[in-house]
């Protein structure tokens, strides 16, 4: 489905247009290689074993990226809600089947462009090189920042600094989804949400 431009979330024109100083020519046809696609909840975006050949912007919703690990068990790397882009970016690069499950947690809209028409507008429009650098250094950075709090933070401290980024990720993200993402057992942060709550 063809982008409208007043469908669009109003972060990611400010994104392009107004930080990184896009014309209007320049925008439209950034617009003009990106297509609509819904996906239900609980649906996937991708799956192991799948080659991610698109980037996609969460124009609307909510998504969780997780693997499994050896007994099993879903392992959340992390949520991504909107003005978030979604992908495999190892699989990306590579081109070789990934290993992460990117599913909707919320009826999502996702503007996509593919691998090879992203590249061919970095050409075209330098700026969108300038930010695809900007964004990767960030990316980088806040993974590198999630395995810190992974080794060296409580679980409370954890919980703290979510509700601190995201302070209404309960109205959006199942218990035992946060859970896993902060490495305890649903039981251990519903007691946890219930002592803070009597510490107030």
């Amino acid at each position: 489905m063809s982008v409208i431009a007043k469908h669009i979330n109003p972060k990611f024109q400010h994104l392009f247009q107004d930080r990184f100083c896009f014309t209007p020519n320049e925008y439209e046809l950034l617009l003009s290689y990106m297509q609509f696609q819904h996906i239900h909840k609980k649906d996937f975006y991708l799956r192991p074993g799948e080659i991610c050949r698109t980037k996609a912007y969460l124009n609307k919703g909510c998504t969780r990226n997780f693997v499994v690990d050896e007994r099993g068990h879903e392992r959340i790397l992390f949520f991504a809600f909107e003005d978030w882009w979604l992908g495999d970016f190892d699989s990306y690069y590579t081109q070789k089947p990934g290993t992460n499950y990117v599913q909707a947690i919320e009826d999502c809209e996702l503007l996509v462009i593919s691998k090879e028409n992203f590249a061919m507008l970095e050409e075209r429009i330098p700026k969108l090189k300038q930010w695809y650098t900007y964004k990767v250094t960030r990316s980088a950075s806040a993974s590198l920042k999630r395995m810190e709090e992974i080794r060296t933070l409580t679980p409370k401290e954890r919980y703290l600094n979510l509700i601190e980024q995201h302070p209404h990720i309960f109205q959006r993200i199942p218990l035992q989804y946060i859970a896993s993402f902060l490495n305890i057992e649903p039981q251990s942060l519903s007691r946890m949400r219930k002592r803070l709550a009597e510490e107030r």
